[in-house]
């Protein structure tokens, strides 16, 4: 079977986007490999495909437990057998998962990396006929990115105990530094390297300031103009989004709340919901999102200032993934600067304060910054843009009415 007709048979896709099929071709050589696509950009297909052509297993690495179980599940549905390997499976199912990896029954099997600390772990996998390790979200890997794990460190064993298996790494959002990290830290061997551009031109860039009342204005008027479509508002605290969940059910706009204190049946019912079009507007803290593949959100709003730049691009960046035009909108308040900075001072490492410091005052630029938001965007995961505008940000003359002019708050409605 061929590239194309796999594509064809388990996903129902006529061709590849770049560099989908260039990465693919590289681990089925038995390459070492990191690429670096945006979100949305099918990293996760780079690793399952290879998977289908091989006799042997793919060994996934994901610090998200409800993203492999979702991964899981719809391979599943797509006849390719695969399994997850966590604390929230029964001891004995357990048992026979590992049981039958070692007979060679799975195409993939997802781990997490906490998951290498157990004593059993390792001496497991020198029985399962292992074709790939492949790393999620590498980017944790490093000390320079914004979400660092000290249980990644650990993966630099992989090339100790498996020297002969090819390890690739997968992220949506590296810098240069953190790219370079990522290389370094998992010992990756003359690897193939692929880094996407990080434009996404149907992605519409908005950010205004103000009053708690000038930005509920803004996001009323926002989900008016988008009225009955797929949206997602990131709120700061679990009183943020239950407060603006009541705010919006005042206002006669459909939405429902997802938190990470809310009970697990209820979340789940509330994300089900909203990804089959029973409620178009999702208000979620940061533990909504990771791992949701929804391809038609037309507007994302963040109601105060993200942590960092690559937080940012990757909430944002589950807007639009059917590359139809959307909107990402960033509204925030003198406080949130405020609040940052007071949580950064309080870091006690100073080589990891030094580095929050640097990441606050490149997401300041942005959201107070003049130029295209596009390229800034880009400048900031070290491309070089040969283009001065992406004409379709706000900074770029593309701002909406409802947003109303600088400085002003659109009507109420």
């Amino acid at each position: 079977m061929d590239l194309l007709e796999a594509l064809r048979r388990y996903w129902g896709h006529a061709g590849f986007r770049p560099p989908q099929e260039e990465v693919i071709r590289a681990v089925l050589a038995g390459r070492d490999a990191c690429a670096v696509m945006p979100t949305g950009g099918g990293k996760s297909l780079c690793y399952q495909l290879p998977a289908v052509l091989q006799p042997k297993t793919v060994i996934v690495l994901s610090p998200l437990i409800a993203l492999m179980q979702d991964q899981v599940a719809e391979l599943t549905g797509r006849g390719i057998a695969a399994a997850v390997l966590n604390s929230a499976i029964g001891l004995e199912e357990q048992r026979e998962i590992m049981r039958q990896a070692a007979g060679g029954k799975f195409r993939l099997i997802y781990l997490s990396p906490e998951r290498l600390r157990r004593a059993d772990t390792l001496p497991w996998l020198k029985n399962v006929p292992i074709a790939l390790f492949a790393i999620d979200e590498a980017h944790c890997i490093s000390e320079w990115g914004h979400e660092f794990r000290p249980e990644y460190r650990q993966l630099r064993a992989l090339r100790d105990e498996f020297p002969d298996i090819p390890v690739a790494a997968f992220t949506a959002s590296a810098t240069r530094e953190v790219r370079h990290d990522i290389l370094r830290q998992l010992r990756l061997r003359d690897p193939a390297k692929f880094v996407r551009s990080f434009r996404r031109p149907n992605l519409r860039y908005l950010v205004a300031t103000g009053d708690d009342t000038r930005r509920r204005r803004i996001l009323l008027q926002a989900l008016r103009a988008h009225s009955g479509r797929r949206a997602i508002v990131y709120a700061p605290t679990i009183d943020a989004v239950n407060s603006t969940h009541q705010d919006l059910k005042l206002n006669k706009i459909d939405s429902i709340p997802y938190h990470g204190q809310m009970d697990p049946a209820r979340r789940e019912r509330n994300q089900r919901r909203w990804q089959e079009g029973e409620v178009p507007v999702l208000v979620g803290t940061l533990a909504f999102g990771m791992g949701i593949n929804q391809p038609d959100v037309r507007l994302v709003a963040h109601l105060a200032l993200p942590k960092s730049m690559e937080q940012y691009y990757q909430e944002a960046g589950r807007a639009g993934r059917d590359g139809e035009p959307a909107d990402c909108l960033m509204l925030w308040a003198r406080r949130d600067a405020g609040l940052l900075g007071h949580f950064i001072s309080e870091i006690r490492d100073p080589k990891e304060r030094g580095r929050a410091w640097n990441r606050y005052f490149k997401l300041r630029a942005y959201a107070e910054g003049e130029g295209c938001r596009q390229r800034i965007l880009c400048e900031y995961f070290g491309e070089h843009p040969k283009w001065e505008r992406c004409d379709f940000c706000d900074n770029c003359g593309k701002r909406p009415a409802w947003m109303g002019r600088r400085g002003l708050s659109p009507t109420a409605g």
